[in-house]
């Protein structure tokens, strides 16, 4: 799960991409990435990238040479390919002459790597989805004039042979930009545009409204799934529907990865996750839970512990207080740094806590480091009957579209009961939100479920391979990291 933006239209554009992409840090922290084009002056590309956090990667010198009407920016979180400087976006060919960006996960990526590089007598080294993308559009179009109508036929030649999920945004020599989305609209894309006094209008895309809203953008659309979209650098918008198989955005958008302010297929986020606590709370009451306070887990589900407090007139509380400093824990890449962070970014107030009944709202329970490091300090707090409450429904199968649990082993709802998963917690009860109450909160039954169902809308017939490959990443990286 990555965050993207691409601008075009402004001589500000790495001005923008970078303010844009820092309203979408949440996305990943693994590193980050802004490429400018100034073709008229002949300057060409120009590419800054780094590890770490967004504000740490770029500085006002960066922006000295990021100069051009058109930038694309890119933070990473790693699926594909272990946290490796060398795999930070936007990936650039520079032969072809275009920049890309990727927020998704291949699931056929390894058996098409084999494939290709056969082809190429064993001598290309792809180390990512993302590059294998690169790789194929740049093989469609190498020769060709960079056009709408050329990138679209690439396009559709990339959407014949990936199997997954990807929303792309891609930045041409000439000062284009374009991007397009998987036939089932997994991940998500939008498009924006602005009018401003220096330049008549400016053209945006993102993976989340956010990023466009902060930087004025007013007219904001969806890129439909399979729809491609080519913004030519003097403001001429094309847009085609190339490869639509159906509609599955997936439910964790909603749930937890998004910013509450985002907005998706129109549903809002937060609309959304208050509705989700207010689903949870007729559950609650028809399974006859008691408590004395409602606490949410910060930060994403407090919007939903709030709705679930005022249904169940029980008071809500800010009990466990956030480490500012400590970024998003779901997202680090193996299990010990995921602990550890856990333990460095909550702290309980236990006056507050002391012979409390409690329960604990959270938007999902994935692996349950979280879960099992919050009982364990509100226990240690005084607290008394522990309630774990997830706004989402069990987590029991792989996520093999961008989200990093690839295998079943690793989720603490896989083939336990609610009351051995309690126990494993070291929670009272634990009570998941059912998904019919998800996708009444939601909206709609037209989702990517996988996760929570084993029905996936894309063929996961590679799946063990990945799963066996990403974990041999995994391992791979932490030997590295070990001996380094």
């Amino acid at each position: 799960m990555c965050g993207l933006v691409a601008i075009s239209g402004t001589s500000s554009s790495a001005y923008e991409a970078f303010f844009g992409l820092m309203n979408l840090q949440h996305r990943g922290q693994d590193g980050a990435g802004i490429l400018s084009i100034s073709p008229k002056n002949g300057n060409g590309f120009h590419l800054q990238r780094g590890s770490g956090l967004i504000e740490n990667v770029f500085s006002e010198r960066t922006f000295k040479s990021l100069v051009g009407n058109a930038a694309l920016a890119h933070t990473r979180y790693s699926t594909v390919g272990h946290n490796d400087p060398n795999l930070l976006q936007p990936f650039l060919d520079f032969q072809v002459g275009i920049g890309l960006a990727h927020n998704g996960n291949i699931v056929n990526f390894y058996s098409l790597r084999e494939q290709i590089q056969d082809e190429s007598g064993g001598k290309l080294a792809i180390e990512s989805d993302s590059a294998l993308i690169l790789h194929l559009l740049a093989k469609e179009l190498k020769g060709k004039e960079i056009n709408s109508t050329n990138v679209f036929a690439a396009i559709e030649s990339c959407a014949n042979q990936l199997v997954g999920s990807y929303s792309v945004a891609c930045l041409t020599k000439t000062g284009d930009i374009f991007g397009f989305r998987d036939p089932y609209g997994v991940r998500p894309l939008v498009f924006g545009k602005k009018q401003t006094t220096q330049s008549p209008v400016v053209y945006g895309l993102a993976s989340e409204t956010i990023a466009l809203n902060f930087l004025g953008f007013e007219s904001l659309e969806d890129i439909l799934p399979g729809e491609a979209i080519y913004i030519a650098a003097d403001g001429t918008v094309t847009r085609k529907l190339l490869k639509q198989e159906g509609f599955a955005p997936c439910m964790f958008e909603w749930v937890y990865f998004a910013r509450v302010e985002s907005v998706f297929d129109n549903k809002s986020v937060y609309q959304v996750r208050f509705r989700l606590g207010q689903v949870l709370a007729k559950q609650l009451r028809e399974l006859g839970v008691k408590a004395d306070v409602v606490i949410p887990v910060p930060e994403t589900s407090r919007v939903a512990a709030i709705a679930l407090a005022e249904s169940l007139g029980i008071p809500f509380r800010e009990l466990l207080i956030k480490n500012r400093y400590i970024n998003r824990t779901f997202i680090l890449d193996d299990q010990a740094s995921r602990q550890e962070a856990v333990r460095r970014k909550l702290f309980p107030i236990g006056e507050e806590l002391d012979g409390k009944s409690c329960l604990i709202v959270d938007d999902s329970i994935v692996r349950g480091n979280t879960a099992r490091q919050i009982v364990k300090l509100v226990r240690q707090a005084g607290a008394g009957e522990v309630t774990i409450v997830s706004t989402c429904p069990a987590i029991i199968n792989p996520c093999y579209y961008g989200i990093d649990f690839p295998s079943p082993n690793e989720l603490v709802a896989h083939e336990r009961s609610d009351q051995e998963i309690a126990t494993t917690l070291g929670a009272d009860r634990v009570v998941y939100q059912t998904l019919e109450g998800l996708m009444e909160a939601i909206g709609t039954n037209r989702l990517c479920l996988g996760c929570l169902t084993g029905k996936y809308p894309t063929s996961v017939t590679n799946g063990n391979e990945f799963e066996s490959m990403r974990l041999k990443d995994r391992a791979a990286h932490a030997t590295k990291n070990k001996c380094g």
